[in-house]
């Protein structure tokens, strides 16, 4: 473990210390990572720039299980963590992989995603060349990721990616860890980075990366995903910080919703009077009323 905690200081120190927009997952992470585990494998990469010393790529992952109660709690915490820094993300990912290996969103639309069968996601390392990090690959864990623009990067093309995926297996839990810096989707496509957003959804949407960045139409699947997606992050803290912003998303997700059935738009009506309901806030209620007109 000493030769773990050295490499895991060595990377910390060199990413710039300016960069607090991840400091609570940083911090949770640390935490998760000295309590008692049994390690399993780790991988590393590290590479800078040899005339500016920027950073060009890295990537920490840890495989490792935990048993003890005061490390469950520490990964209660690590999950928590994504919710105090999410504001600063411009994507937010969560999912939940059923036994057999497909992802299953939690909440009233889990039949319909049942049949969608999204793929484990990849987040990237440097420009590409180094081998992408698997997220959601063990079967019936929970994950979650989030991805940080670079804000020492002058042209916002680089991006910090957090990531953390767990099952549990009887009395013990396995759980792995995943830091990794790369070129932003845009950038490695040579396209002008857009503004910075929040994609929350379950996992990699069709026409979307494990970035956020999305090209194409939205089909009715994946709006109903990130529809999903949105409430169920919403239903957190229906009255939290974060509630307003959820909302919103919802709003300007039924503007934009031609592609949905009527069936599946009445399925939505239902959801948003019952979002409605849990808020106690007017404006996010008559947010939630404007969606409804949107969507009829």
């Amino acid at each position: 473990m000493k030769s773990r905690n050295f490499i895991l200081a060595a990377m910390l120190m060199a990413m710039p210390s300016t960069i607090m927009a991840q400091q609570n997952i940083k911090k949770a992470f640390d935490a998760l990572l000295n309590e008692k585990i049994t390690e399993n494998k780790t991988q590393h990469v590290l590479e800078e720039d040899s005339e500016t010393g920027r950073l060009k790529a890295m990537c920490d992952v840890y495989d490792f299980t935990i048993s003890t109660s005061s490390a469950l709690e520490r990964l209660k915490e690590a999950r928590k963590a994504f919710d105090k820094d999410l504001k600063d993300a411009y994507s937010v990912n969560t999912a939940l992989r059923d036994k057999d290996g497909d992802d299953v969103e939690k909440g009233s639309f889990a039949s319909l995603f049942e049949s969608i069968g999204f793929a484990p996601v990849t987040l990237y390392v440097g420009d590409g060349s180094y081998s992408s990090v698997a997220i959601g690959s063990m079967k019936g864990s929970e994950y979650i990721y989030a991805c940080f623009a670079d804000k020492t990067d002058p042209d916002r093309r680089y991006r910090y990616a957090y990531a953390m995926e767990w099952v549990e297996k009887g009395k013990k839990t396995k759980v792995r860890l995943a830091i990794t810096y790369a070129l932003r989707p845009e950038a490695r496509n040579n396209k002008k980075i857009s503004k910075t957003r929040v994609i929350v959804n379950g996992t990699e949407l069709p026409n979307t990366d494990a970035d956020g960045n999305s090209s194409g139409l939205k089909t009715s699947e994946s709006w109903l995903s990130e529809f999903n997606a949105y409430k169920r992050m919403f239903l957190k803290h229906p009255d939290g910080s974060t509630a307003t912003h959820y909302a919103t998303s919802i709003y300007g997700l039924c503007k934009k919703s031609d592609m949905l059935e009527p069936e599946e738009k009445q399925i939505v009506i239902s959801e948003l009077t019952k979002l409605k309901d849990k808020s106690t806030d007017e404006l996010i209620q008559n947010v939630f009323e404007m969606s409804i007109k949107k969507l009829k």
